[in-house]
């Protein structure tokens, strides 16, 4: 999964950054755009729905980092101790959006002999 930032102030988005140059009228920012028409927790009928799997990732990214593979690894052997099937599944599931070959290799690791 790739990140790539895009800043909000770029010329090339700016609307009528040729006029703006010449000094025609002044330069106004293209305005984000939200796509998704959520309506604070409800979302409009029609609307895209998004992965929960793919929302706890970017969470478990946002607080872990570039180590986020080897922090959901991590709980997923501390849910193999658990025995909690869902949590293992869960945080396996999680690694495999960031690394798909450490993902395999602990599945192969954490398998019951």
């Amino acid at each position: 999964m790739s990140v790539r930032f895009a800043s909000a102030n770029h010329p090339v988005r700016r609307l009528g950054w040729r006029a703006a140059g010449r000094g025609l009228i002044a330069p106004a920012l293209a305005r984000a755009a939200n796509d998704n028409r959520a309506v604070g927790a409800e979302v409009v009928a029609g609307g895209p729905r998004f992965d929960p799997l793919l929302a706890d990732a970017l969470r478990h990214f946002a607080v872990h980092g570039l180590a986020a593979a080897e922090a959901a690894v991590d709980l997923a052997a501390e849910a193999t101790q658990r025995n909690d099937a869902d949590a293992r599944d869960h945080w396996l599931a999680v690694t495999r959006m960031f690394d798909r070959r450490l993902a395999a290799r602990v599945v192969r690791e954490l398998a019951p002999a």
